[in-house]
């Protein structure tokens, strides 16, 4: 058990997450039969904490099992089930849960059963008389027992419910008799309720296949980034976003651990920095995990995880292999059964990986007992790697081992190919034991190292190593291979990091060495799989498409990098474009391809992935763009700069389509620090959409200095919509009337949009057929999203001219997203465009630090007089037209000012 002291308080950590139990209450003891004497508080469910974060849609997930045979509730050690169906059961009807704990003693069949029926007796005293008789008189539990217990929950009050908590003590011992009452449970009256660490053996499958069976697995329970948030705000711990997603991803939304690193940063100065050293150094997380869960397994499965975990990815075979155990398939199916920190990474479940923590807690226990083991286990699998061609992994483990020489061979030539076949990307690897530059006399391995640091997700490291080649004795010769590929691995890098005029001109310089000299090798696919992917970033969709054509004639394109890389990039591309039926079909074509290649989580994905985002956006569909946005984000987020600063700007547009502005505005910012000093031609986008997002809170002179920055069709589309904000329509007008060049299916149809909102705004007697024929274009081109957005006078003509009788699908589609966005725009009908008056410098200095600090705090921070501080914050407070502190911070961001 642990200890900690916070606050005053003493809070323990117990068996299960947050049940912060309190050490009062009665313990008086009843039983229903002979023999078995109970705690009351066996009956009660846990206290609430008091730093409770509300679920109101697990709540629902549990109330929708009302009417089925069993409500299972099976996670893994501190995933939260006790707290969870503690707040569902406080949150019904009072008087309608009945509530059984389980313990280790509830193993005995007759004791269980008779806590059960004492479970209800405590206010049914009648329930259960029958069935404690017979097994007071039988000594055991038999048929007729169930049947009256069975019976006599029909009697219960409709709309009842009795929970089982930690069922798992029970589960095996009484399994049979459970079976035999769950089917011939009253489900119309009561609902049954189990929860436990492990699907209980209760012919599950059958339930499930009869519709009978209300389950939330691992996956149900794991907090989101913001519920992560939210349990942290309720310990006093704020965080950047940034360094709670760090936090979340470490957690993976386990709620123990989460609410351990809660405990162990409140009252921290520094709680980011905290959170990042978090980990197995965050003893209290280790130390549950050993003692609520190594320590609970039998010796073999304990042994067998701690040899797994050297692997990325768990398969039958790479088990077999390092374990040497025959049974090692069968051994894993039991660890995932058991929910011992497994994540699938397949639908048919053959394919597996540690959770993060866990994981590392793993590691650093096999370390820390059996050196020579974790070596020879890293052996085995660098040798089983190496003999399936997976290069990749094959080095890292020999690097574990220390075998530097054996490693960088391997990646010399293959690491490029490796990469396109591995579903499961493989993490950076350990270079603690290499001087890279002991390696300039040999500039092919120098080039292999980098080239996997930079398909890892490591780009600063692997740009720094292919720096180090400019340096290499005797200098690469202008017209080798060599050259080449490093000229590849340069675009390779830069396209990484967003750079994409600098990606281009690499890969175009390399295309060229390739055709002086005939180089055909592994790298050969790579530039216009490279130029593919700028050419989209930089509007070039014709270029984009004629990469892609290019990509897929090569001869040493590999299957995935056909099926999945290549489509799912033109799909994007379409989409970006505006020609959303080809883009509709490409992207759902390329994602039943990476479920069929298993790559639905490799970098290859991350294009479909924001193409059916982007798609579900348009349609305003907003939970399924959010889905596909969070899965590229997961995956962009490993070490690929350019792609995620693209998925947090969609992240950002998503929320924008929510009214969510500020969580939009913070977004971006987090997308901008992404791509810091890369000067990358991509933060155009950023520049675009925050313009259109401070447009929305009434803010004109900014969106003016970001759409100086922009290239020209963006910059015209976007002062247009500046002016028809000011109410200068005839500004408007003339920014829309020359095209700076031919536009894209999309940008076309802003800019019919906005005319028509300029029309709108002068009261042109020909609006209605200037509406109609942009109406037309977005019913042919499937736009709905762009239509309601491009502008408030089209969202609002839409309203006010919609057909009093049925419309059409279409029109009723626009008219239904007009009300939304309506509804969802911020009023700034009471916020100025700017402060009443301009700040001064001392009080911008105080406004600065009132976000995170005190009075006090501030006083000392700027070594000024608190009473200093308050005549400041008046100030302050009367030039932004503000009342309180929260009202003076919101109207600082919205001005820029913070």
């Amino acid at each position: 058990m642990m200890r900690v002291a916070a606050d005053g308080a003493l809070v323990r950590a117990e068996n299960h997450l947050g049940r912060e139990v309190a050490l009062e209450g009665a313990t008086t003891e009843r039983s229903a039969s002979p023999g078995a004497r109970f705690a009351m508080t066996k009956f009660r469910p846990a206290p609430l904490p008091a730093t409770l974060v509300t679920r109101p849609a697990r709540h629902d997930r549990l109330t929708a099992g009302a009417g089925q045979r069993l409500t299972l509730v099976a996670g893994s050690a501190g995933a939260g089930k006790s707290v969870l169906l503690s707040s569902w059961a406080a949150a019904r009807p009072a008087g309608f849960t009945f509530w059984l704990s389980c313990d280790a003693a509830d193993a005995e069949p007759v004791r269980f059963w008779a806590g059960f029926i004492e479970a209800a007796r405590v206010r049914e005293p009648w329930f259960g008389a029958d069935a404690a008789s017979l097994m007071a008189m039988n000594g055991v539990v038999t048929a007729d027992v169930m049947a009256s217990i069975a019976n006599d929950a029909t009697m219960l009050p409709a709309g009842s419910a009795i929970v089982v908590d930690d069922f798992h003590y029970a589960a095996e011992p009484v399994a049979r008799d459970m079976i035999a009452l769950v089917e011939r449970w009253p489900a119309e009256t009561v609902q049954l309720v189990l929860s436990a660490r492990a699907g209980p053996p209760l012919r599950l499958h059958r339930l499930r296949m009869a519709g009978e069976l209300c389950e939330l697995r691992d996956r149900d329970l794991y907090f989101s980034v913001a519920e992560s948030g939210e349990l942290l705000a309720n310990f006093g711990v704020q965080m950047a976003a940034a360094d709670l997603a760090l936090l979340h991803r470490r957690t993976e939304g386990w709620a123990a651990a989460l609410q351990m690193a809660a405990l162990s940063l409140r009252g921290t100065g520094d709680p980011g920095r905290a959170a990042r050293a978090l980990g197995v150094r965050g003893y209290a997380i280790a130390e549950y995990f050993s003692d609520e869960v190594l320590e609970q397994q039998p010796a073999e499965v304990a042994r067998f995880m701690l040899d797994t975990c050297v692997l990325g990815e768990l398969t039958a075979d790479a088990c077999a292999a390092v374990t040497g155990r025959q049974d090692a398939a069968a051994l894993l199916h039991s660890i995932d059964a058991a929910n011992l920190f497994v994540v699938a990474l397949d639908e048919e479940r053959t394919s597996f990986r540690y959770h993060h923590l866990v994981h590392e807690i793993l590691r650093t226990r096999l370390r820390a007992r059996d050196p020579a083991r974790e070596r020879a286990v890293h052996l085995r699998a660098g040798e089983w790697f190496e003999s399936t061609g997976d290069v990749r992994r094959a080095a890292r483990h020999f690097l574990a081992t220390r075998q530097a020489d054996r490693a960088l061979a391997l990646l010399e030539d293959r690491v490029f190919t490796s990469f396109q076949h591995d579903p499961v990307p493989a993490p950076p690897p350990d270079l603690s034991m290499i001087d890279p530059r002991l390696l300039l006399d040999a500039p092919d391995r120098l080039l292999g190292l980098a080239t996997d640091l930079l398909l890892s997700g490591d780009p600063v490291r692997g740009g720094e190593y292919l720096d180090l080649l400019e340096r290499a004795r005797p200098p690469i010769s202008p017209g080798s291979g060599l050259a080449t590929r490093l000229a590849e691995g340069r675009a390779l890098r830069h396209m990484l990091t967003g750079q994409a005029d600098e990606a281009v001109a690499e890969a175009l310089a390399a295309r060229a060495a390739r055709k002086r000299t005939e180089l055909r090798d592994e790298w050969s696919a790579a530039v216009p799989l490279i130029l593919q992917t700028v050419c989209t970033w930089l509007e070039d969709y014709e270029s984009a498409e004629r990469e892609a054509a290019s990509a897929l004639a090569a001869a040493e394109l590999t299957e995935p990098a056909r099926q999945v890389l290549v489509p799912g990039a033109r799909a994007l591309a379409w989409l970006e474009a505006g020609h959303l039926a080809q883009a509709t079909e490409a992207a759902e074509a390329t994602e039943a391809e990476a479920g069929r290649l298993g790559f639905g989580r490799h970098f290859f994905a991350v294009h479909y992935l924001r193409t059916l985002s982007g798609l579900a956006l348009e349609r305003r569909d907003l939970d399924a763009a959010g889905h596909f946005t969070e899965q590229a984000l997961s995956i962009s987020e490993r070490g690929w700069p350019a792609v995620q600063f693209l998925a947090l700007l969609d992240q950002a547009g998503i929320q924008y389509a929510r009214g969510q502005v500020r969580d939009a505005l913070t977004s971006i910012e987090t997308a901008r620090l992404v791509l810091a000093g890369t000067g990358s031609a991509l933060l155009a986008r950023a520049d675009e959409l925050e313009g259109q997002l401070r447009l929305s809170l009434g803010d004109l002179r900014t969106p003016a200095e970001l759409a100086s920055r922009l290239p020209a069709a963006r910059r015209a589309l976007l002062l247009a919509q500046i002016a028809l904000a000011a109410g200068n329509h005839h500004a408007a007008q003339q920014n829309l009337q020359s095209p700076p060049r031919e536009l894209s299916p999309r940008r076309a149809l802003v800019r019919q949009l906005l005319l028509a909102a300029a029309a709108i705004s002068r009261g042109d007697p020909m609006t209605a057929g200037i509406m109609a024929d942009a109406l037309r274009t977005a019913r042919a081109g499937g736009f709905c999203h762009t239509v309601v957005t491009a502008a408030p006078q089209v969202t609002g003509y839409l309203i006010e001219h919609s057909a009093p009788a049925h419309p059409d699908p279409f029109t009723g589609q626009l008219i239904s997203a007009a009300l939304e966005v309506r509804a969802a725009q911020p009023d700034t009908r009471g916020s100025p465009h700017r402060a009443a008056e301009p700040l001064t410098a001392a009080e911008l200095r105080v406004l600065k630090l009132l976000p995170t600090s005190t009075y006090p705090q501030i006083a000392a921070a700027l070594y000024i007089s608190r009473s200093t501080v308050k005549t400041h914050l008046q100030s302050v407070y009367h030039k932004l037209g503000a009342a309180s502190r929260s009202e003076a911070i919101e109207r600082a961001v919205d001005l820029r000012l913070l």
